[in-house]
């Protein structure tokens, strides 16, 4: 279209989209691996407080969420002034990349990692600045080297899809730079890491996301949350479009910070279940990365074979897992599995036993 802008144009040219998982229209009876979901879904006081809320879905949502920013600074030790929400922790990284970005602007994007953040970059005019480690795992004194002349930095930490977790001391060398240090913590409840959200405070660039989607189970919903300084939040603010957190949205996210003991025993089921995968993937002869997240990223290249070959062959045998063919970076041997219920797990390991075995 000859209306278009000159940005549009140029992203729609570059033919980067997310990659989007055929899942999102998987049949009854599939078991799906592939969206890092939580396989146990939010808390039964979540449910009760959403069916209690359901009358008052005319009406606007509070555009200040107060008392919800309230109870996320008391889950992570920080000030409402100090918290941001977003529909989903995708609006903030826009926001963050309309209000830091000019046109011709470099960001650094450590690969292989989350897709959008990349969207995101080249829809604000900015221009990527990719670093690729040796199988997903970054050397910290190269990620410094490689900050030279950017001004943002997108930091999965754990990573999304390698599920790896930069160390502390990497992420302080990174802010030393000056740039501008976003660590996305969507999966910072299933790591063994502390959280960075108590930096703020003395760190003004850096910001942290975090989201509700996944230990909480609030996938659908799309509750993200963003951790700066009180400048920055306020800023962003009045650059977020008003009432983009919806009403049923802020009442799920609010019952799921009353029931911790709930998420907190989902989690610690993941961590076992990861762990159990793990050893069963790696007896499978698959090369399997160690993971700080609720998911898996699993190498096919020992069995000869690629990842959209296993993922076709699985989708057969009704299990659905994630081809990384689509991730800048990952490479045609890599598949992600997200980690279900046992018996869903274990489902998923008795397709692999056939599909090896059909594929000799």
């Amino acid at each position: 279209m000859r209306l278009l802008s000159r940005r549009v144009r140029k992203f729609l040219r570059a033919g980067r989209a997310y990659p989007y998982a055929e899942e999102y229209g998987r049949r009854r009876g599939v078991v799906n691996l592939a969206s890092n979901e939580s396989p146990f879904g939010p808390s039964p006081l979540v449910l009760r407080a959403l069916r209690e809320a359901l009358p008052q879905a005319g009406y606007y949502p509070d555009p200040k969420a107060e008392g919800l920013r309230e109870a996320i600074g008391r889950y992570v030790g920080l000030g409402k002034e100090e918290v941001l929400l977003g529909n989903g922790s995708d609006e903030l990284m826009d926001l963050l990349c309309r209000a830091f970005l000019d046109p011709g602007d470099r960001v650094l994007l450590p690969l292989p990692t989350f897709s959008f953040y990349e969207t995101g970059v080249l829809l604000s005019g900015g221009v990527p600045k990719f670093y690729r480690g040796k199988e997903g795992e970054w050397d910290p004194e190269e990620l410094v080297s490689a900050c030279r002349g950017v001004k943002l930095v997108f930091l999965g930490r754990p990573n999304n899809p390698t599920g790896s977790c930069l160390e502390e001391e990497a992420v302080e060398g990174l802010l030393d730079t000056g740039a501008l240090v976003v660590a996305d913590e969507a999966y910072v409840e299933f790591s063994s890491r502390k959280s960075l959200a108590g930096w703020v405070r003395r760190r003004e660039n850096l910001a942290v996301l975090r989201t509700f989607s996944k230990a909480f189970g609030l996938a659908g919903l799309r509750v993200g949350y963003l951790l700066a300084g009180p400048e920055l939040v306020s800023v962003l603010e009045r650059l977020r479009q008003p009432f983009s957190v919806n009403r049923l949205a802020q009442v799920a996210a609010g019952a799921a910070l009353r029931d911790l003991g709930y998420m907190r025993r989902v989690v610690r089921e993941v961590r076992e279940e990861r762990e159990r995968l793990r050893h069963q993937l790696l007896s499978l002869g698959l090369k399997v990365l160690p993971s700080e997240a609720n998911f898996l990223m699993v190498g096919t290249s020992p069995w000869g074979r690629t990842a959209p070959w296993l993922c076709r062959e699985l989708r057969r045998e009704g299990v659905l897992i994630r081809d990384l063919s689509g991730f800048r970076g990952a490479g045609k041997e890599w598949v992600r599995i997200t980690v279900g219920r046992k018996e869903e797990n274990e489902r998923l390991i008795e397709a692999l036993g056939k599909v090896k075995g059909g594929g000799k």
